[in-house]
């Protein structure tokens, strides 16, 4: 069922204001205001969605009406109706938040498609929001019963709970491959960082790792000219390489010197996270990426033992921006190697571990600048 929002229009002139009322009134349950004071109070007391807002209004103007209902409440949907509009204007209401710009006297259709997708766009955003929150929460049962939820990922078949976040992911995804294309496909991406966030929140010592990774990955590809597609998948299968270590706990992912038993398990994490990932229906790439990002370049990797060329291109990708972070951060019972350092162990490992050509590749970057980490704004 689609998402009924509440929508508030804003014009001091009743015309325009009843016009819009009537218009959106069998789709939404629509409320009016007929000014800037009206409507902050109303957007402070109510559930709003989305507000129509006029610019030119006596009392506050448009602009600032936008700016305070983004203060109060920053997801709100603002769409700009107004007989006054110019370019700059445009711009300005864009850049303080505003999803869309109308110019009137309007076109019936055009405002229904507006705001049928900026509402759609709203309901899409709060259950993502919902979902982040099941997580966070399947985290914090997680610490709190003593690792009953030890391994997520091999609880896929059996758990109602995985089951239910695996469904409501895949579908969240599903809608936001329908606006790829268009200014959602950024929350798409965004959506996914975020959700590694708050998995990796959990491991202070490995916060913001995918984040890393993407970007070491990245100028790798850059050299290697790797089409649009192919780095898409590389983003995306960056961001979710290490997904399947969903419930192993942190005493074991920040332990040195594991046992055989735990080494077995951290080694299962590839396959875990491909089994996680599969109802999200990516493409086939992304699910090699993450299986195979372990391998190394003389077969004694993990989880096939694959060798050489064998090896998917972008997991071979990932296999060395992973390395490099995990060489260059710091961890309970090592600091960080220097530049120098990593240098030296990529070089001595090429042909063994990683793949010689990219190797090359990436230690030229060294040569250029150094590889320095994003600044993330999730930190």
């Amino acid at each position: 069922m689609a998402f009924q929002g509440s929508v508030l229009v804003v014009d001091d002139e009743i015309g325009p204001r009843e016009s819009l009322r009537m218009i959106l009134k069998p789709l939404y349950q629509v409320h009016t205001a007929a000014n800037g004071y009206e409507a902050l109070r109303f957007i402070n007391s109510q559930k709003v969605d989305l507000v129509t807002l006029d610019l030119k209004m006596p009392g506050i103007p448009g602009i600032d009406v936008l700016r305070e209902i983004k203060k109060i409440k920053n997801d709100i949907e603002v769409v700009i109706i107004t007989g006054y509009g110019t370019l700059p204007t445009a711009i300005e209401a864009i850049r303080y938040g505003a999803a869309d710009f109308i110019s009137k006297p309007f076109n019936v259709a055009e405002i229904i498609s507006v705001v049928s997708k900026s509402v759609e766009r709203r309901g899409l955003n709060l259950k993502i929001i919902n979902l982040i929150q099941k997580i966070k929460d399947l985290s914090l049962l997680e610490e709190g019963q003593n690792e009953a939820l030890s391994n997520l990922g091999a609880s896929v078949d059996s758990a109602a709970a995985v089951d239910e976040i695996q469904k409501e992911l895949r579908e969240s995804l599903q809608q936001l491959e329908g606006f790829r294309g268009q200014k959602i496909l950024v929350n798409y991406m965004d959506f996914l960082k975020v959700l590694i966030y708050i998995l990796e929140s959990k491991e202070p010592y490995t916060s913001g790792h995918s984040e890393r990774v993407s970007y070491y990955a990245e100028l790798i590809a850059q050299e290697l000219r790797l089409s649009s597609r192919e780095k898409e998948d590389l983003q995306i299968a960056t961001l979710l390489h290490d997904i399947g270590k969903i419930g192993l706990s942190n005493r074991l992912l920040e332990k040195n010197n594991l046992t055989q038993v735990e080494n077995l398990d951290i080694r299962q994490h590839p396959l875990k996270g491909v089994r996680l990932i599969e109802p999200l229906a990516f493409s086939l790439a992304v699910s090699l990426a993450v299986r195979h990002h372990h391998e190394r370049w003389d077969g004694k990797g993990y989880p096939d033992g694959l060798t050489g060329e064998e090896i998917p291109l972008l997991a071979r990708i990932i296999s060395l921006a992973d390395s490099y972070d995990a060489m260059t951060s710091d961890r309970p019972y090592r600091q960080g190697l220097s530049t120098k350092k990593v240098q030296e162990e990529l070089e001595k490992n090429s042909g063994i571990q990683f793949d010689p050509n990219m190797v090359s590749l990436f230690i030229k970057q060294f040569k250029n600048h150094s590889p320095l980490p994003p600044a993330t704004s999730l930190h």
